[in-house]
């Protein structure tokens, strides 16, 4: 049979080479079969696997598990090098490097990463093929802290990693893809303002802060006057992002990958003029504190912070409550928007979105909605001899 355990300790009698005796869990010396060694050995398996072990019970049922593997077709020398390739660790730190690659944003690689992580506290020491339902569905019972949003990006992004892993291992291994849990969850709603109070909460925001650094009043400003940008894409714009003459903002790096832009009203772009003062070297950011204060040095970017502590200490001025600053600005304008625009035009000249996600924070249809219920009325009123279309035309009842 394939395989065997040895050791480099000898006959204390004669000095000769001891024996393993299969199954007994032992090993004997030949000529003085007294001469019983049961302690630190090593397996051999092949040219490529060495192991030591502790006793010679311990190595048996390593080589017993190693022959079975072979007679099955799964026997893989990976799973016992010594860089353990096929581990779990191993394997999350591959499919990291390799996501990097493909030109995601850096949030985007920090969010695996950290996914990854979490599980890899459950898993790393393990080999992949030994992680199937059962314990990627106890991993999932464990995140209990979790809400449902973020259980299903956890989802999404090991099951990511898992088809990268049995795609590599397709012609090696006998790695099958797992099922995952379906998680479901119902997307919450954000609090708005109307645009009357949000220009309060603005002139607030601008009482408050003016004096010292006008920017940070200027950047809340413009997130609520432009929806398509988001607080976190706002405070990396450089100085050579901003174009006064032409009237435009670029934003080279947001989270929809393919570089956007907002383009100014004159008065806006007025606004940025006097805020900026001289212009400032094209890499320099343009959201960034004016004097050093509080531990932080002039020049510095703001931090994902600076425009939400100032919005939540205007609203709490204002007896405001429950309005972020993304609801109060993004959501609150976009759904004012729902008024006078159709959601095609929102989403696709405001907004920017790729998908309707943005339906869930705004009131796409309450023209449409108003015009129905105004046929309903008419119908009701005229015994349904005549329906309102809708689209604005008239259409005689069959």
């Amino acid at each position: 049979m394939k395989g065997r355990v040895y050791t480099s300790q000898k006959c204390a009698v004669c000095g000769g080479v001891l024996r393993h005796m299969e199954g007994r869990g032992f090993m004997v010396c030949p000529n003085h079969p007294e001469m019983v060694w049961q302690l630190a050995c090593d397996v051999r398996f092949g040219r490529d696997h060495h192991k030591r072990f502790k006793t010679v019970a311990e190595a048996e049922r390593h080589l017993t598990y190693l022959r079975v593997q072979t007679d099955r077709g799964q026997f893989d020398q990976r799973e016992w090098a010594k860089d353990q390739p096929l581990s779990f660790y191993s394997l999350r730190k591959k499919f990291l490097k390799h996501k990097a690659k493909q030109g995601i944003t850096k949030r985007q690689v920090t969010h695996i990463a950290n996914v990854l992580q979490v599980a890899g506290k459950e898993w790393d020491t393990r080999q992949i093929k030994e992680l199937a339902e059962p314990e990627i569905e106890d991993f999932f019972d464990g995140l209990d802290t979790l809400s449902g949003k973020t259980k299903k990006n956890y989802v999404t992004v090991l099951h990511n990693f898992w088809e990268w892993v049995v795609r590599r291992e397709q012609y090696r291994s006998n790695l099958r893809m797992p099922k995952f849990p379906d998680i479901t969850f119902q997307m919450g709603w954000r609090n708005i303002v109307d645009m009357t109070t949000q220009a309060a909460i603005l002139d607030e925001v601008k009482r408050l802060t003016y004096r010292d650094n006008p920017r940070i009043w200027l950047g809340i400003k413009l997130l609520s006057m432009y929806p398509k940008v988001r607080p976190g894409e706002m405070i990396k714009v450089k100085e050579g992002h901003i174009n006064l003459d032409e009237k435009w903002i670029v934003f080279p790096d947001p989270k929809e990958r393919v570089p956007k832009f907002i383009h100014l009203l004159p008065e806006h772009a007025d606004l940025i003029r006097n805020v900026r003062g001289p212009r400032g070297l094209p890499d320099l950011y343009f959201f960034r504190h004016v004097t050093a204060r509080s531990g932080v040095a002039a020049g510095v970017r703001f931090g994902q912070k600076q425009f939400r502590k100032w919005w939540n200490q205007a609203c709490e001025n204002l007896g405001v409550t429950g309005v972020d600053l993304y609801g109060g600005t993004k959501h609150s304008t976009v759904t004012a928007l729902g008024q006078v625009l159709t959601p095609e035009q929102i989403q696709r000249s405001v907004t920017g979105h790729v998908s309707n996600a943005f339906r869930r924070y705004m009131l796409p249809d309450k023209n449409e909605a108003i015009q129905g219920a105004m046929a309903v009325q008419n119908i009701q009123a005229g015994g349904g001899q005549h329906l309102v279309n809708i689209s604005g035309r008239d259409k005689k009842a069959k």
